[in-house]
This record gives structure tokens, C-alpha cells and sequence, in this order.
């Protein structure tokens, strides 16, 4: 079977894609195909000839997938990651419980920087850390342990306590977990964290923890509840509170190097990232101003409107 001028195109992209997955230096066919919701098999037996199934169909579904991400690589893309006074304190305070060992424990409004700022840590330090995130439905002891076999390649298919001890032999001294999202965890998942620091400290080597969500970690751990999680509170060698209130001017301007001299739209979007929108509001105003095709002042008044987002009080951000 001869393959359209459009297919060989859709499995130029898979292999790139599949190259951009790589471990340890080899493409990932099966992360690629993961990604893009056509398997590598599927796509072996395409490139091949050989798939018995609807081909159309396959090519179609690859062809659309890379269509869209085309399309959307043309829209605006924010900064990844960016050196703001937020983001470097959460990534110094994981740094700093990886090396003692123990809790650390930061709380922010949504929206200031705290993942992104977890997220270039973890990609820094990929042997020594990982990341969970946790979810309304992924909360309990079990649901904790199951996150964290899977990134460490465990089977999840094993009973509570089977789970704890293959994560505790495949941890190691001198490795961080990092929560995110914390305040959903329970004390029982809190406490199993808690015992697999203590786990370490028992053999004279560090693990550390850091939960890092909103002010719900702080109000379970400090508030009324505080004696029954005294022995984490024990644990814990830092307590950081972040607001959307704590942005600087410099943080903005890190973060949109699209808008170097341009202070008015500058001091606009660092006043919208003082609001309960946090940076976040600011980056998706920024984001649909620019794909709208005006990000001057007057296009992200009129974006900001569209949005709704409170503007009281915009033009004392400006020096007009």
C-alpha cells in the first residue's frame, strides 16, 4: 500500500514525537502512541502495511491529533518556568527538606506558581525526587501509595501494606516526595508519608516531604485538629505561607519578556496577579490578548473585560 503525502507526514510526527519521549536517549514508541491515542503497534503495522484494521481511520485519528497541536504551537505559549520570587522560595524548600530530611509544608492562593515551580524541580532532579499530585477521587492511604508505586515502576496490584514496604525498598536515602495538592490528603495518608521519613531516620539516612496546596494543609495540621498530627508538626522544618499579594513587579516581567519597556501593560498585569487571580489570571489574560492579536494596553483592558476580570482601580497601575 502507497501512503499520501499526508500520512508520511503524520508518521514524521509520531516519530518525532515518540523522540521527544525518549528514555535514556531511545525514542518511546509507546509513550508516542500513549500521547497521541494510536498505539505503536497500531502505528508499526501502518508503517508497514500491514494493519488489518480500518487504516483510514488510524491515519485520520494521527493526522488530526497533529493538526491540532500544530495549530495550537501558534497560539501564545507562556513562559515555562521562571526564577520569581515565589517559585524560588517553593523550589529552595523542597531543596532544603531533601537535604535534613522531614516535612516541609507550603501553602499559597491558587495560582501563584507553586506547580510550575515543583514541576522544574522534580526535571532538575530526576533521580533523588518525585511528584505526586492528588485528587478529590485519589486522597486515601491506598490511593497515596498506588501514585507513588506507579512513579517508581511498582505494581499496584498489591495489598496496602505489600505496597508500602516495595516503595520503601525502592525509595532510597536522600530522595524528596512532593505533594501537590495537599490539603485534599487525609491523616491517614499523611501519616504514611510521615512513616516513610521516619522509616529513614531510623537508619540514620533522610527523606523528605513536602506538601505543598493551599491553606487546608496549614488549617489540618495547626489548627484544631493540631495534637493529632503532632508528630508531623515535630517533623516539619519549614512553614511557608505565599499570597498572590507577595508578587513583584520583577516577577511580571520575568514572565512576560514579550512586554520588556512596555510598563503600563506591565503594571497592569502585575495588578491583575495581586487579585484573587493570582500570576494564572494574568498569564491567561496575557495568553488571550496576544492570540487576539493586541496585547497593548487597550487590548488586555478589552481581554480583561471579556474575562471579567476585576479591572478597579487599573488606571492607578499605570503612569499615564
Amino acid at each position: 500500500m502507497s501512503l499520501t503525502e499526508k500520512q508520511k507526514w503524520a508518521l514524521e510526527k509520531f516519530d518525532e514525537l515518540a523522540a521527544a519521549n525518549a528514555y535514556k536517549g531511545t525514542p518511546s514508541a509507546k509513550r508516542a502512541g500513549e500521547i497521541c491515542g494510536v498505539s505503536s503497534a497500531i502505528v508499526s503495522q501502518l508503517r508497514s502495511g500491514k494493519y488489518e484494521g480500518d487504516t483510514e481511520k488510524q491515519f485520520n485519528k494521527l493526522i488530526v491529533y497533529f493538526e491540532n497541536k500544530d495549530a495550537a504551537a501558534e497560539n501564545y505559549s507562556e513562559v515555562d518556568y521562571a526564577p520569581t520570587s515565589t517559585s524560588t522560595l517553593v523550589y529552595k524548600t523542597i531543596r532544603n527538606v531533601q537535604l535534613k530530611g522531614g516535612f516541609a509544608i507550603v501553602t499559597g492562593d491558587a495560582g501563584v506558581g507553586k506547580t510550575k515551580a515543583i514541576r522544574r524541580y522534580i526535571a532538575d532532579h530526576p533521580q533523588s525526587s518525585i511528584m505526586i499530585t492528588i485528587n478529590p477521587c485519589l486522597k486515601s492511604t491506598k490511593a497515596v501509595l498506588k501514585l507513588l508505586a506507579l512513579e517508581l515502576g511498582l505494581t499496584i496490584s498489591q495489598s496496602r501494606d505489600d505496597l508500602w514496604m516495595s516503595i520503601a525498598a525502592k525509595l532510597h536515602d536522600g530522595m524528596v516526595i512532593v505533594v501537590d495538592e495537599a490539603q485534599l490528603l487525609t491523616y491517614g495518608s499523611i501519616e504514611t508519608l510521615r512513616a516513610f521519613t521516619d522509616f529513614f531516620a531510623e537508619r540514620g539516612q533522610t527523606m523528605g516531604v513536602a506538601l505543598i496546596g493551599n491553606e487546608g494543609i496549614r488549617e489540618k495540621i495547626e489548627g484544631r485538629s493540631r495534637e493529632q498530627y503532632r508528630q508531623v508538626n515535630n517533623r516539619a522544618w519549614q512553614r511557608h505561607r505565599l499570597s498572590t499579594t507577595d508578587t513583584k513587579l520583577d516577577d511580571i516581567k520575568m514572565l512576560f519578556p514579550l512586554l520588556q519597556g512596555q510598563e503600563n501593560e506591565l503594571a497592569l498585569l502585575h495588578k491583575i496577579a495581586q487579585t484573587h487571580e493570582g500570576v494564572r489570571g494574568a498569564v491567561r489574560l496575557f495568553g488571550n490578548a496576544f492570540d487576539a492579536g493586541d496585547y497593548s494596553w487597550n487590548g488586555l483592558i478589552s481581554m480583561a473585560k471579556i474575562m471579567r476580570l476585576d479591572l478597579k482601580g487599573a488606571d492607578k497601575a499605570v503612569k499615564r
